[in-house]
């Protein structure tokens, strides 16, 4: 049985009362993904294409002939809306229609070995059939709910949660958004986030002789976490005391319960055995599951200072959501910088702050074959909780959440943001003086290029308008020490994670993938297939902002030649874009492989819009 028969299969046994002819929202699963592929396989060039004089066709140039795809509209950014059935013709002249993923993998890989990205995608389509119809249900209970979705968050103990636990639809220019692959149905309504997944976290104990612990402040993980959590600390000792261990001695790791169950017991069975390694009995943490699935939110919301990161086995899009040990050390270090970037430079920390990885701990069994797998399976860190010290009226909400359909009112919760303005051309200028000053100046003054993209930036919001930005994951950021070296000594940061850079295109080339492609060009293209604005409308107000975030700039003579150079390659070059396709065919997953895009500011020829 494959993943799409599983699913039918498991949502026709778990809502019996649903309409067998819709096919468990399998067909709208399946188009959605279809198009997100086509549309990756255009952007990136993975294959030879052609487009037509008027725009309105794509002619696609696979192994065994030509697939025509028609097309309805095509954006700026090189987003596309598929127009109906595609049609292949063979070498000998035969045509057929292309209608699902599995007809267009099947052209595009037709050798007898599929490669992991033919069951990827697949995997994604019954995942998220999977998502679409728990959100049927979710939906039900907003029937009678307030006016609008800020108004209902506003009476939850944790509107972030709730945000977060909405975005259905996952990464939005992947096609394996939904990709999970080695987790059953089943507990994928235990733990995910769409299905409002509460995993209940398992501390396990471990001998500090084979654990490595790092923070901001020298604090131990146990420590922390004993503060956020009153419990743990006797459930710590009585278990230390029921195995004759000294709690002195050991440190404290969370572990994800999907992770304690498949991984731990069987790969660490010699700790667990010797007892350099055992669960704290009576300790688990409610907690609750957030966009990326493995970071998770306490069930307590505002009252505890840390959302907690932890290692899943389990691949989702491109990669196994494992942790590094590299990130239990770099994150800390990385935060303790913009602690102190945030405490000197108040023109940043008016509008920008960071969600701060306060500890991070990984297993260190020593020198064995399988050492760096134990090391990135039993990890975790300790995330500043961004709900902690909100003020009255203030909600926290990935900006992820904010191309979603709102189940309150229907719209997109970021149509629901921009009324609270004058015109969506004033809303786009307020949602960038939030989001963008604090991001290019770190940029261009210090030299350090934050993956802001949309499920990496939290938006506080007061009274539904963008008020001021957080940031969070340093795992895919930039530095390049020769900017940064201006203002500060340089920092110990661990080069296996590939954050330092000499380039400084690579600073402004993740710039231009997480900012403008998988976040303002995502805002963009939402707003203007659901209104009259046109994009180059919406692209110029950002324009705007951009130019004055430099003409501040400008007036720091230490950094007026980077200001200068910066913002005319930003203005001016193409709009790099991550090959998100590319990298995972070719199994890159360190170095990006960029392509491409024309740039929003320097190309304002209007786009083919019916």
């Amino acid at each position: 049985m494959n993943d799409i028969e599983q699913a039918r299969t498991f949502i026709q046994k778990e809502f019996p009362h649903r309409d067998e002819s819709d096919a468990s929202n399998l067909p709208v699963a399946d188009r959605t993904v279809l198009h997100s592929l086509v549309q990756a396989v255009i952007r990136e060039h993975v294959f030879e294409h052609e487009w037509s004089d008027d725009k309105r066709m794509v002619s696609l140039s696979l192994y065994s002939g030509e697939l025509l795809i028609p097309i309805a509209n095509t954006y700026i950014l090189g987003h596309i809306d598929v127009a109906g059935s595609m049609t292949f013709t063979d070498h000998d002249g035969k045509q057929s229609p292309v209608e699902t993923t599995s007809d267009f993998l099947e052209l595009c890989f037709p050798h007898e070995q599929k490669p992991p990205f033919y069951q990827e995608v697949v995997n994604s389509v019954a995942n998220y059939a999977l998502a679409l119809t728990i959100a049927e249900k979710r939906k039900e209970v907003f029937q009678k709910k307030q006016k609008d979705t800020f108004t209902y968050a506003e009476t939850l103990k944790s509107p972030l949660t709730f945000f977060e636990q909405w975005v259905i639809q996952g990464h939005t220019i992947h096609p394996c958004a939904r990709t999970r692959i080695g987790i059953s149905p089943e507990e994928i309504t235990r733990y995910a986030p769409e299905w409002e997944g509460q995993p209940k976290v398992q501390p396990v104990a471990v001998h500090k002789s084979i654990c490595r612990v790092n923070s901001i402040n020298g604090e131990s993980m146990k420590s922390v976490m004993f503060n956020d959590y009153p419990h743990l600390e006797k459930a710590f000792k009585d278990s230390c005391q029921k195995h004759g261990r000294s709690p002195d001695d050991y440190e404290i790791i969370p572990v994800h319960p999907w992770q304690y169950e498949h991984t731990v017991l069987t790969y660490y069975r010699e700790a667990l055995e010797n007892k350099t390694l055992f669960p704290i009995e009576g300790s688990s943490i409610p907690t609750a599951a957030l966009i990326s699935f493995r970071t998770l939110a306490p069930l307590l919301g505002s009252k505890v200072n840390h959302h907690i990161k932890t290692a899943v086995n389990v691949q989702m899009t491109s990669a196994v959501r494992t942790v590094s040990a590299a990130s239990t050390k770099n994150g800390p270090i990385v935060s303790r910088l913009f602690q102190e970037i945030f405490a000197k430079d108040e023109t940043i920390s008016h509008s920008l702050t960071m969600m701060k990885d306060v500890v991070g701990i990984h297993y260190e069994p020593g020198e064995t074959n399988d050492r760096h797998f134990l090391q990135k399976n039993m990890a975790a860190i300790l995330r500043e909780n961004p709900e902690k010290n909100l003020a009255d009226r203030e909600l926290a909400i990935p900006a992820a959440a904010l191309i979603a359909e709102s189940p309150v009112t229907g719209k997109l919760i970021v149509e629901e943001m921009a009324e609270k303005h004058d015109s969506l051309r004033t809303f786009i200028t307020h949602y960038a003086k939030t989001v963008l000053p604090g991001i290019l100046t770190l940029i261009t003054k210090y030299g350090i290029s934050m993956e802001a993209h949309l499920q990496n930036c939290v938006i506080i919001c007061e009274n539904g308008a963008p008020k001021r930005t957080v940031l969070r994951d340093v795992g895919g950021i930039r530095i390049m020490n020769d900017r940064l070296d201006r203002f500060f000594e340089k920092q110990p940061i661990d080069h296996s994670t590939n954050l330092l850079t000499e380039d400084r295109e690579e600073l402004l080339n993740v710039f231009s993938h997480a900012l403008l492609h998988n976040h303002f060009g995502e805002i963009i293209v939402a707003l203007a297939r659901r209104s009259s604005v046109t994009e180059s409308e919406l692209w110029s107000e950002v324009e705007k902002v951009m130019k004055e975030i430099y003409d501040q700039l400008k007036q720091d003579d230490r950094i007026r030649e980077d200001a200068v150079s910066d913002l005319e390659a930003l203005l001016r070059r193409p709009a790099k874009m991550k090959s998100l396709v590319k990298m995972r065919l070719s199994n890159q997953f360190t170095d990006n492989i960029y392509v491409d895009v024309q740039n929003p500011f320097s190309h304002r020829k209007e786009v083919h819009k019916a």
